[in-house]
């Protein structure tokens, strides 16, 4: 059944959306509710602290009446950690909010060390009674929770609590860190042309149409990042350290094995999709940024080149108004369903976007987990915006649909999380292709654009992979220097642009903050990538399978597969849509979806005589 249609979508926004916190959290820091939820998560942990040691003598409706409270408990937890966070990330220059966000994070993580032993006595029940697991997996009550039962009982362990009581406490001292190299960040300020600028003001002027502005606000952003980098080398490096005691600790043999762990994928596959990429790096990244430099006639392109649009149209390009912004994502989504586009409006009419740049606001853009999924943006009205609302925006709709799972089986990996939102892009880069056909100019502007972002994606995103992994591993050893981090991001950047940065762009390392709050979510945005280019060739070639073998809609199964995310793994979720991703090819395959977009830029540049 063919739930697509071309309908006229009204924006929901008429101008820069300010989050409103009080829809699904509360009004200010004062709010009375606050005390009344931390009250409430103090009864419920003290109720869960008697079941110490009673785990495996507890009857089946037992452990749900447990674990039914600690999903409550959990929902408080994320509800005051949220509120917390979100306000903190838009009063970044206010004390008060990084008070009340680091009090909110070590009253939340005393009340989970006291509950670790939930997990723990879980854990060893296959060691003690098969027929007390069967028992548990079996009975009705139960089922809601039978992926995350299931998760349990098949993971592998060797901590106790005492040892997970270590890492908690620990984990106050590496949120430190991070929270000082934000709030560095945050209060930054970026001097241009007689104006004082923020971190999103300057990568704003850092993407101007105007290569002088570009090469100014790049060596700006350089100059002020080497100013500080006393400060976010001794971060990085303290956090590097405190992974590097965690893992130790853990057991785990290195510092990516966590995040596999996490993703539910295996090293081998990490190597497989991260060895592609490389070896994609001379026929594909430094392929298209050499026909870059000769559409601007250049014998090679400066690092902030990297994003131009080198199709120059008669007019300065207009800037994106919010309304028509939300307008063309929201048109794009309802190309693909009306089931999707659904989801999106019912998202857009809640105040929960705040997109205007400001004093004191976190730079960049996220979308948090939840069903009502808040997101921050810094829109200045570039077409790279509408790109960045369409990927968050993806983001809030798998949110909102993964979250029928359940709080404890809804533990979607970052590698799927980015699935969402990429695909989402995509499908904004197919509406403006569609509109474009008759126009040879237009069409080449959007799929440089399209390769641009694929490679942002993709091939930054490794090379980013691989500075970590160098980090990582040389910190072992030491300290290491702003000199030392420096060369490394320089040699693997070089590595992927098939140009050197040189030193006006050495220190933009620590612009990258995945690198220092998430470590090891970079490769996600690649593993993703290649994962959505497979999607996309099966979603274009749908038509051309038979009825029988086209049983359901593709954005059915797209839709079934964003419920999913949090209690099945990659390979599975892949199956329905004809796709094995065990297959030896599979990476390869998503890189191809690149070398087409390459092939026809040089053919759309030579019959332009652009090149």
């Amino acid at each position: 059944m063919n739930k697509k249609a071309i309908i006229q979508v009204r924006t929901v926004n008429k101008g820069l959306p300010k989050w409103d916190l009080s829809v699904a959290f509360y009004k200010a820091l004062d709010d009375p509710q606050i005390e009344i939820d931390k009250e409430c998560m103090k009864m419920l942990s003290k109720e869960l602290a008697l079941y110490r040691g009673e785990i495996k003598k507890l009857q089946p409706w037992e452990l749900s009446t447990v674990l039914r409270k600690y999903e409550t408990l959990i929902a408080l937890a994320r509800k005051l950690s949220n509120f917390a966070f979100l306000y903190a990330d838009t009063h970044k220059t206010d004390e008060e909010a990084t008070n009340f966000l680091s009090t909110i994070s070590e009253k939340i993580n005393k009340y989970f060390e006291l509950l670790g032993f939930i997990y723990f006595e879980l854990n060893e029940l296959p060691k003690i009674s098969e027929y007390k697991v069967l028992e548990f997996l079996n009975h009705p009550r139960l089922q809601r929770y039978l992926p995350w039962l299931m998760h349990v009982f098949n993971s592998y362990s060797n901590l106790n609590e005492a040892m997970t009581f270590i890492i908690d406490k620990k984990s106050i001292v590496s949120s430190a860190w991070d929270r000082l190299y934000a709030e560095t960040c945050a209060g930054l300020k970026f001097s241009f042309n007689g104006k004082s600028l923020n971190e999103a003001e300057i990568r704003a002027k850092a993407n101007d149409d105007d290569p002088e502005v570009r090469k100014k606000a790049t060596e700006e952003m350089n100059r002020v990042f080497k100013n500080h980098a006393n400060v976010i080398t001794m971060c990085y490096n303290m956090l590097l350290k405190d992974k590097s005691v965690d893992d130790e600790l853990w057991g785990m043999e290195e510092p990516v094995a966590e995040s596999l762990n996490h993703n539910r994928i295996e090293k081998e596959d990490l190597l497989a999709m991260a060895g592609e990429v490389v070896d994609s790096y001379i026929p594909i990244s430094q392929r298209f940024y050499g026909l870059l430099a000769k559409l601007v006639n250049k014998p090679v392109l400066d690092y902030e080149d990297r994003n131009i649009d080198p199709i120059k149209s008669e007019a300065k390009p207009k800037k994106v108004t919010w309304a028509e912004c939300e307008e063309k994502v929201l048109q794009a989504y309802s190309d693909f369903s009306l089931e999707y586009v659904s989801e999106a409006v019912d998202i857009l009419s809640q105040p929960i976007v705040d997109a205007a740049p400001a004093k004191g606001k976190r730079s960049g853009a996220y979308c948090i987990q939840g069903r009502t999924p808040y997101i921050l943006l810094n829109f200045t009205g570039t077409e790279d915006d509408v790109r960045t609302f369409a990927h968050e925006l993806g983001h809030a709709v798998h949110h909102v649909l993964s979250e029928d799972a359940g709080i404890l089986n809804n533990s979607t990996p970052t590698c799927l999380a980015e699935v969402a939102s990429e695909f989402a892009e995509y499908l904004v880069f197919k509406k403006q292709l569609e509109e474009a056909e008759t126009d040879d100019k237009e069409k080449l502007r959007l799929i440089i654009g399209r390769v641009q972002g694929m490679i942002q994606s993709i091939h930054r995103q490794v090379a980013f992979y691989k500075f970590e992994e160098r980090a990582h591993r040389e910190r072992k050893k030491g300290e290491l220097s702003t000199k030392r981090l420096n060369q490394i991001w320089r040699e693997e950047t070089q590595r992927y642009l098939g140009f050197d940065i040189g030193e006006r762009c050495e220190c933009l390392w620590m612009e990258v903050s995945h690198l220092f709050n998430s470590p090891y979510y970079v490769y996600s945005y690649a593993f993703a990538g290649l994962v959505v280019n497979n999607l996309i060739y099966a979603y274009e070639h749908w038509a051309e399978a038979s009825e029988f073998e086209k049983r359901e809609d593709f954005s059915d199964l797209y839709l079934d597969m964003l419920s999913s995310t949090g209690v099945e793994d990659f390979v599975s979720l892949l199956e329905p849509f004809g796709l094995d991703a065990l297959a030896p090819d599979f990476w390869a395959n998503g890189l191809k979806t690149i070398t087409k977009y390459i092939d026809e830029i040089e053919r759309l540049a030579k019959k332009l005589n652009l090149i």
